[in-house]
C-alpha cells in the first residue's frame, strides 16, 4: 500500500498529499454556540425502553447477598470493627481488616470446586494483597504449615 493518493487532490489539483492536508483546502470555523443559545436548540428526544438496563447479572447480585450474609454473620472480632487477615503471607499485609478494605478469599478455589463458590464455610477475610498473591492456588501451597 502507497503511503501517497495516486489521484490528484481535489484543492490544487497536485498529487503527492490527501486533500486533508492541501494548504489550498479551505478551513471552516467551527461556530460554537453560546450558552444562551445553547438552552435554545432543539433536541430530538432519545427513544428510551421502558425496561431498565440491568447493570448486575445474575451472579454478581448473589455474590452481594453472599458476601452480605457473611458479613453479618461473622461480626468483627477485634474491637467490633477488625477482621484478621487469616493468609498473611504478603509483607505489606496489614493483618487488621476494616469493612472498607474487606475482601472474602476462598478457602478452596473458584475453578477447583465451582460448587462451593457462594458457601459461608468456604469463605475467610483476607487483605487485598494476600489475597490477590494467593491467587488460584491452594493454601497449603501458598501457605505451607511449619515442620514440628
Amino acid at each position: 500500500m502507497d503511503r501517497f493518493p495516486k489521484k490528484p487532490c481535489k484543492h490544487c489539483k497536485l498529487t503527492g498529499h490527501f486533500p486533508y492536508q492541501c494548504r489550498y483546502n479551505p478551513k471552516k470555523a467551527i461556530k460554537r454556540a453560546t450558552p444562551k443559545q445553547y438552552n435554545t436548540i432543539k433536541r430530538s428526544p432519545l427513544k428510551r425502553s421502558t425496561k431498565p438496563i440491568n447493570k448486575i447479572g445474575k451472579t454478581a447480585k448473589q455474590w452481594f447477598v453472599t458476601r452480605a450474609t457473611w458479613i453479618r454473620n461473622n461480626p468483627p472480632p477485634i474491637e467490633g470493627q477488625y477482621w484478621e487477615c487469616y493468609l498473611q503471607i504478603h509483607p505489606w499485609c496489614p493483618r487488621r481488616i476494616d469493612l472498607a478494605h474487606l475482601t472474602l478469599d476462598h478457602v478452596v478455589s473458584r475453578t477447583r470446586d465451582p460448587s462451593l463458590r457462594f458457601k459461608a464455610e468456604n469463605l475467610r477475610p483476607a487483605c487485598m494483597p494476600c489475597n490477590e498473591m494467593k491467587g488460584s492456588r491452594a493454601l497449603d501451597v501458598v501457605k505451607p504449615k511449619p515442620v514440628q
